[in-house]
């Protein structure tokens, strides 16, 4: 069959198969492609192309969004646009920049060293006096793994027994937002701690059948819903005053935290900065500098001390960082 006789639907089909063939998930693309065939049925009936009226259906701001999540959006149309160009379809070029991007409308909190410590010791005694049997377990130790090694909530949940390294002291994270899996080492507190949590946890309920190193009572991961009242009450019992909706602190604060904890520890250390950054972002899981940038002006911010050693040698990468 030519490529040229294939419908749309089996060109994304097509698509699909090609970016989880190379290690991608791309669950969430994969659905937003599902509505994209649909449009594209209605507009051009499933022939083998991508039109600009597509284009500008799909691209239209939706009362509901904003600009990052259209931007998000029209950006898997892009990707599907350049894969049936390099193809031979008949593709509409989707800008790179469609929708103007502010750079992090949100302000992270940088939890200070002293608030770490005052979070992760009410957590011990929250659960001391109890909140129900296998969170007891679980939820300082979900803690502990997103202050000492960044991790998103939804990668730690999904940790499983077997992603563990204890004698090692590592974590492989097969369950990632992009798709890309990374081996994440733990200090040996944090190894210590799971190798107490691991005794402690063999004779609870749901354990010892789940493949989960973090279940619940049910032998299935806890939702991120649920860390993240804990995480509230936390706040609220530490007397760290929370902003209320969108302004936070949020419970990935503490990843944000780790990312600028770690890059101060490197400017007092000396360390070269710009082969450093691209290490932060492969550690971190991200597709980009963009966010390890980012974390170098909040470093700026946190660290004023830091900023004229920093300005000096690595203004270039981040020229604007310090003097807004």
């Amino acid at each position: 069959m030519s490529p040229r006789e294939k419908t749309f639907p089996e060109i994304v089909d097509d698509y699909i198969r090609e970016k989880q063939a190379t290690g991608s998930r791309f669950d969430k693309a994969a659905r937003v492609l599902a509505r994209i065939t649909d449009i594209q049925n209605e507009i051009d009936h499933g022939l083998p192309r991508l039109s600009a009226s597509l284009l500008q259906r799909w691209a239209g701001k939706t009362p509901w969004e904003n600009d990052t999540n259209r931007s998000h959006r029209i950006s898997v149309l892009r990707g599907l646009s350049v894969y049936m160009s390099r193809l031979g379809y008949e593709a509409v070029a989707v800008p790179a920049r469609f929708v103007p991007l502010k750079d992090y409308a949100y302000t992270p909190y940088i939890f200070s060293e002293a608030e770490l410590g005052l979070l992760l010791s009410t957590a011990d005694r929250l659960c001391v006096k109890g909140i129900s049997g296998r969170s007891n377990l679980v939820f300082p130790l979900v803690l502990r793994f997103l202050i000492g090694c960044g991790l998103r909530i939804t990668e730690t949940l999904n940790i499983q027994k077997n992603d563990v390294d204890l004698e090692t002291g590592s974590v492989v994270l097969l369950h990632t937002k992009n798709g890309k899996q990374r081996i994440v080492p733990m200090a040996p507190s944090l190894v210590l701690r799971c190798r107490q949590y691991r005794a402690d946890s063999h004779g609870t309920r749901g354990f010892a059948a789940a493949p989960w190193f973090l279940p619940n009572k049910d032998g299935r991961p806890y939702s991120s819903g649920t860390l993240y009242c804990f995480f509230r009450q936390v706040l609220r019992v530490a007397g760290i005053s929370h902003g209320g909706r969108g302004k936070g602190p949020r419970l990935h604060d503490l990843r944000h935290t780790f990312a600028v904890r770690l890059l101060n520890k490197w400017v007092q250390e000396g360390k070269n900065l710009t082969t450093a950054l691209p290490y932060l972002a492969i550690y971190m899981g991200h597709e980009g500098l963009k966010a390890s940038e980012h974390y170098l002006r909040l470093t700026a911010r946190m660290f004023p001390d830091l900023v004229k050693a920093v300005e000096k040698k690595y203004g270039w990468v981040i020229p604007e960082g310090y003097h807004e």
